[in-house]
């Protein structure tokens, strides 16, 4: 059988521990504060990136990998393999597919592209789900295949905890951050077909981090649900709440905890919470 090598990008929040345990290979992304260049999960840690976020007077910004990083990245990887299979954020939300295609093309390494159409822990399942069917015996592109079907069956919502970092970084306008503010509207969005889209405004937080919940409860009885995971950016204490919570009302599901990588939270700021999951 093919040598498959595991691939993603740091949007999957799986630490440097993790990828080693696992046998992944993750290209970083880069994150651009304070002067500053910082390799996600390599030269900064979620915790550092949130403590620092606290004090910043400019909005972080980041940077996908470059095509010739990815060819550098697959130069090294076919040394030891014959093909990759690398499933990345959405491409609705960056151009991190294409720079991963091209780069494999300059490098003349096979690898089979995965549009997970989301971010984060979902991602780390979709890993999951095919380092196990590679273990049964499937072959590379059949695994591919059967993940990209998987990724059309994601959901999830997220309750941004953060209207002023939306604001810093041109997805609010000043009138409606005021507005937000003075009313206490949190929005709450969903994903799409790989685009994250609002989908309902609740007034004050605690309102909105009980919709979600909701939405997900009411989604799980009626179309089943599997690789669920809460994520969360910051303090995680409200999420590990949610998920003694949800442990206790749904004891046959399995439940993940991840937090938003620096990657991420530089969009979305500290204090978001929300839950993903594949239907069944």
């Amino acid at each position: 059988m093919a040598r498959i090598a595991w691939v993603t990008d740091s949007t999957s929040c799986i630490t440097q521990e993790e990828a080693k345990k696992l046998g992944i290979h993750i290209i970083p992304v880069s994150i651009f504060m304070e002067n500053q260049i910082y390799k996600d999960g390599v030269d900064i840690t979620p915790d550092e990136f949130y403590s620092k976020l606290e004090t910043v007077t400019e909005l972080p910004k980041t940077s996908q990998p470059t095509v010739g990083e990815f060819s550098d990245f697959y130069e090294v990887l076919k040394q030891d393999y014959d093909c990759a299979i690398a499933i990345h954020v959405s491409e609705k939300f960056s151009g991190t597919i294409n720079g991963s295609r091209l780069g494999a093309e300059m490098a003349g390494f096979p690898v089979h592209i995965v549009d997970s159409k989301i971010i984060s822990e979902s991602m780390k399942q979709l890993l999951l789900k095919g380092m196990k069917l590679e273990e049964e015996g499937l072959e590379a592109e059949e695994i591919a295949s059967v993940l990209r079907e998987t990724a059309n069956h994601v959901k999830g919502y997220v309750c941004i905890g953060n209207l002023e970092q939306l604001r810093k970084g041109g997805r609010l306008s000043g009138a409606g951050f005021l507005v937000g503010n003075l009313l206490q509207i949190k929005p709450i969005l969903t994903f799409d077909d790989g685009s994250l889209v609002p989908f309902e405004k609740i007034r004050t937080l605690k309102r909105a981090e009980s919709r979600v919940l909701s939405l997900f409860e009411e989604a799980a009885e009626q179309n089943g649900a599997y690789g669920v995971s809460v994520v969360y950016s910051g303090s995680s204490e409200k999420a590990e709440d949610w998920l003694h919570l949800l442990k206790e009302k749904y004891p046959n599901i399995t439940f993940n905890l991840g937090q938003l990588s620096p990657a991420v939270g530089v969009h979305v700021g500290a204090g978001t919470l929300g839950i993903l999951w594949f239907e069944e």
